[in-house]
């Protein structure tokens, strides 16, 4: 369950607002502080767990056959609002991990 929601400009961008959840269809960034699970489940088909220790996951879903979930290290435009420092010594890693059941 993500925490917040950033708040969605109409350029589609992040305001830098956290906003309460709201019901999709989406194309927007959530919070997990905890790390990301995200669950997708075809009724009778197939289970897909998406999780990942990055605390930002956008999901878009405004399209009827398809379903896009995409952990992230910070929230979109994030170079120009939240810009940290990569280095040798301290790189960017990120990870995720796909894990399927067969209903």
């Amino acid at each position: 369950q993500p925490a917040w929601q950033e708040e969605r400009g109409a350029d589609h961008l992040p305001t830098g607002r956290r906003i309460d959840p709201l019901p999709g269809p989406w194309d927007d960034c959530f919070g997990m502080p905890d790390g990301v699970t995200v669950l997708l489940t075809w009724p009778g088909e197939l289970e897909l767990t998406v999780t990942s220790p990055e605390k930002w996951v956008v999901v878009y879903d405004e399209q009827d056959d398809w379903v896009c979930v995409e952990p992230q290290t910070g929230p979109p435009n994030g170079l120009n609002t939240q810009p940290r420092l990569i280095t040798p010594i301290e790189p960017l890693e990120a990870s995720t991990t796909w894990s399927w059941r067969l209903l």
